[in-house]
């Protein structure tokens, strides 16, 4: 259980909307159609405003769906850099001056015909934020500033821009993407253990994932952390047997973009077997809801989603919201007969929970079929 200093007030929580699958094969091929133009100056023809303000924008000769400063006509010539492509092409649009100012918007493949933009997967904000690949380019140089009337037909990268953009180019190349750590040892050496245990095997098996290394290298270094701690990371291991890792190469690749999207989507995706014979895909994410640094609280939400198929409940999949108000649990079950086992047990959970300190607000299993399960708010 996260401490509750963690988590923030509760909220209303909205109807679940489909997720965008970064794994999706139209987005793949839309980003290494793009991969080339990494880190350039290009222009960009604006050829339709869709219903829900975002436009289809023709990039090199390829169309891609983004927000543009308000303003954009259709017909109109826009300067750009593309500054990442993990985990969605990210481009700088405009450029500070007289001209106008310089934002950044995600971008897509345009929608399949006949599709509503409206309910469209991928979140199209007007304004949004800098993600964490592309503020490192922005801060190496590679994205620097472009009057509207500047000659865009060249760009300059400075030696760390260049390196963080091959990296990027590199995973972006690849046939499949990386989006997951995935392990290779349980992370418990048996079932049934009690849950004090089971949040330590978790705690480790991401701690010890590789993702964080250069962090826990950095607490080394200050004295925060024994060397003995970084020697069951993956780093350490391969470095013992005499690897060199090379950052162009596919797989470091894969895992320092990974890297980058968890810091930058404050996600965090596991894959592996839970215990042995058992495997388990576990999704953790920090939903920001929007309280300034300085407020009581970490100002969050965190949810998390388990994967699993057991031999007698089938296929199940916990989804969980944590807040300073207490947990929310739903349950998609393989089958209605699973889903009303356990809405039976429901009881069991809110009395083991409340006697850890954590009180359960809602409650929902449910079939992944049409019937709908009791709810118990």
């Amino acid at each position: 259980m996260l401490p509750r200093e963690l988590v923030s007030a509760v909220t209303r929580i909205d109807p679940a909307q489909p997720a965008e699958r970064l794994a999706d094969p139209r987005q793949q091929a839309f980003q290494r159609a793009v991969a080339p133009l990494l880190g350039k100056a290009i222009h960009g023809e604006v050829l339709a405003k869709l219903t829900d303000g975002s436009f289809v924008v023709k990039v090199a000769d390829v169309p891609a769906r983004m927000q543009l400063p308000p303003g954009a006509q259709v017909g109109a010539d826009v300067p750009m850099t593309l500054v990442a492509l993990q985990p969605r092409a990210t481009f700088q649009v405009g450029a500070q001056g007289p001209g106008g100012r310089a934002g950044f918007s995600e971008a897509g493949p345009p929608l399949p015909e006949g599709a509503d933009p409206a309910k469209a997967p991928l979140a199209y904000r007007e304004g949004a934020p800098v993600g964490r690949a592309a503020a490192l380019l922005a801060q190496a140089g590679a994205a620097g500033a472009l009057p509207l009337g500047a000659d865009t037909n060249s760009a300059t990268l400075s030696p760390t821009g260049k390196a963080i953009a091959g990296v990027l180019a590199a995973a972006a190349r690849a046939e499949t993407q990386q989006s997951a750590v995935v392990a290779r040892t349980p992370a418990l050496p048996a079932a049934g253990l009690e849950p004090a245990a089971i949040a330590q095997g978790l705690q480790q098996a991401v701690g010890k994932s590789g993702l964080f290394y250069e962090s826990h290298v950095a607490e080394w270094a200050r004295g925060a952390r024994a060397l003995s701690e970084l020697a069951t990371e993956p780093q350490q291991q391969a470095a013992r047997e005499g690897a060199k890792p090379v950052a162009l190469e596919p797989a470091t690749a894969q895992f320092i973009n990974l890297q980058l999207a968890t810091q930058e989507q404050a996600r965090l995706v596991w894959q592996g077997p839970i215990w042995p014979g058992q495997q388990m895909e576990w999704e953790v994410e920090r939903e920001a809801d929007g309280r300034q640094a300085g407020d009581d609280g970490d100002g969050g939400v965190w949810h998390s989603r388990l994967r699993l198929r057991f031999p007698e409940l089938g296929e199940l999949e916990a989804d969980l919201s944590l807040t300073e108000g207490g947990l929310q649990v739903r349950f998609a079950a393989g089958s209605e007969d699973s889903a009303s086992l356990l809405r039976r047990h429901a009881p069991e959970l809110r009395a083991a929970l409340e006697a850890a300190g954590t009180r359960l607000t809602a409650f929902d299993a449910r079939s992944a079929g049409p019937a709908t399960g009791e709810r118990d708010e």
